[in-house]
């Protein structure tokens, strides 16, 4: 059984790595069975993804259920990626010295069970609100998506820089502008976990995280797990000391199969290999023990209210402002006309806001996929209810007309896959002119803008004065993409934004010119 470690080693590796690469491939070298392999047994987006639409393609839940039933978590040590960061830091903390030796903890199921009670209780009652902040994947997601991707894009446009100055264009310049205050929110929330990884192990995957508390129960009845055999342990402490989860009591004969995590560094150091993988019959003896501990742990103190609390922090973020073409027009703020939109644009797929709201678990998978890079993480954009979700937001870019990239990634089933045909028709939003802010109303000059960029000719430029023409919006055959609000150069306000639609509608198609051939005869030179 010496192979258990080495292959949960490999496949934890493989997968770890394949998922953040999905959060940087800026240039989409991943194949597509790849990312779908890789996110497909992702436990809390695969729940979410099979309540939208139960197939067989959304069930990698029903498969890690299965697998935890027969061998016990094997999910949190193979297929989970913050599982995966956390060994690193554990190794870290060993390798430094830090860490001398651990052992035997007492658990904190209170805490676990009713952290997991009220998730279940929130989806039911708000959506993914309260467990966004708790889902492994979300949090890896966002600190890859952000705290990662802001130096990997700086040092790709440095490198690119300078090879450009040697004629050399092999690598582009990243026109993407992570915010910076966003960056530092996702990385402290993955620090609040991987810090006390170093010096309690796997605490947060025992003591604060929905997927590993749901698993723990299901592991109590797992049919293979790890156990010691009295007859030949030599009580020698080893597997106690490299256990991740501090659950083997070697004193004692006796491992909590509720928090093992499945590691197997137990089974590669006992010296006379009395810790196996095997049939639960093994661990009848230290079942009465079992039952006692977690009797006396009913009424135990919770003393991490602090790292808690932590998790939950609103951020503070400043959005990111991506490069446009153009000069900027900024006028008096006194003189130009006040608005305010009365709601946000959730991404086409989405069905609705509160549909949006409900199910996505703020991953950010589809803000790096996104390649006009329109889709932000909200602050108050949704309301308390939407924080760290994606909204649209056209001052960053906007909806490309024949992209579904964020409905072909999403994990989660929040932003639903649609054919191009068929994304070209959601109405997300629609423009709104506001003719006092317009330079061409306030200046007199010719612009344009907002109508050379919309994909369906919803804005059109009409006879105005003086020779002028200015933009009229067509409502039935806009789709809200938000073309028009992103090129316009009118500042601070702009003279046309989109008003989202809190249920998305279906846009008309734009008329299709008939082109007329002539048959005369090319120019003959």
């Amino acid at each position: 059984m010496k192979y258990l470690k080495p292959l949960r080693i490999a496949v934890s590796l493989i997968l770890s790595f394949t998922i953040a690469f999905l959060f940087i491939d800026y240039y989409r070298y991943l194949p597509e069975f790849l990312r779908k392999i890789s996110l497909y047994l992702q436990f809390i987006p695969s729940v979410a993804a099979f309540s939208v639409k139960a197939s067989g393609a959304a069930a990698g839940f029903i498969v890690v259920i299965a697998a935890t039933v027969i061998c016990g978590r094997l999910y949190c040590s193979f297929i989970c990626p913050l599982g995966f960061c956390q060994d690193i830091f554990i190794r870290s903390g060993r390798s430094s010295g830090l860490v001398k030796k651990r052992g035997y903890s007492r658990p904190h199921y209170v805490l676990f069970y009713t952290l997991l009670a009220a998730s279940a209780l929130s989806c039911i009652l708000s959506g993914t609100f309260f467990i966004r902040w708790l889902d492994p994947f979300s949090i890896f997601g966002r600190f890859m998506a952000f705290g990662i991707s802001l130096p990997l894009i700086e040092l790709n446009n440095g490198i690119a820089s300078v090879l450009v100055k040697n004629n050399n264009f092999s690598v582009s310049v990243l026109n993407i502008k992570p915010s910076v205050s966003g960056a530092i929110f996702a990385f402290s929330v993955f620090m609040l976990i991987m810090l006390p990884a170093i010096f309690h192990g796997r605490i947060y995957c025992n003591t604060i995280c929905p997927a590993g508390a749901l698993l723990s129960l299901i592991s109590r009845l797992s049919f293979f797990n790890l156990a010691i055999d009295p007859s030949s342990c030599i009580k020698c402490g080893k597997c106690s000391s490299v256990c991740k989860s501090s659950c083997i009591d070697y004193a004692a004969g006796h491992i909590d199969t509720a928090r093992c995590v499945s590691c197997f560094n137990c089974v590669s150091v006992c010296p006379e290999q009395s810790v196996r993988f095997a049939r639960r019959k093994i661990q009848a003896a230290g079942s009465k023990r079992e039952r006692v501990i977690n009797s006396d742990n009913t009424s135990a103190t919770i003393t991490r209210s602090g790292f808690i609390a932590g998790l939950i922090l609103l951020p503070n973020m400043v959005f990111s402002q991506g490069k446009q073409a153009g000069a900027i027009y900024r006028q008096d703020p006194a003189k130009q006309k006040k608005y305010s939109r009365k709601s946000y644009s959730s991404p086409p797929g989405s069905i609705s806001t509160d549909n949006f709201n409900s199910r996505c678990t703020a991953c950010s998978l589809c803000i790096t996929a996104c390649p006009t890079k329109v889709l932000q993480p909200a602050v108050l954009q949704y309301g308390l209810n939407g924080i760290m979700q994606p909204f649209m937001d056209f001052s960053s870019g906007f909806c490309n007309y024949d992209c579904t990239k964020c409905g072909e990634v999403c994990p989660a089933g929040a932003i639903l896959e649609t054919g191009i045909e068929a994304k070209r028709r959601i109405q997300t939003g629609k423009s709104v002119f506001v003719i006092e802010n317009c330079i061409t109303y306030t200046n007199g000059t010719d612009c344009g803008a907002c109508s050379e960029h919309c994909p369906t000719k919803a804005v059109q430029m009409v006879p105005f004065r003086n020779n002028l023409v200015i933009p009229e919006v067509n409502n039935a055959i806009c789709t809200g993409c938000g073309a028009c609000e992103y090129a316009c150069p009118v500042r601070p306000l702009r003279a046309i934004y989109v008003e989202g639609n809190p249920v998305h509608k279906t846009a008309e198609l734009p008329e299709v010119r008939e082109v007329i051939k002539t048959t005369e005869p090319d120019f003959p030179f």
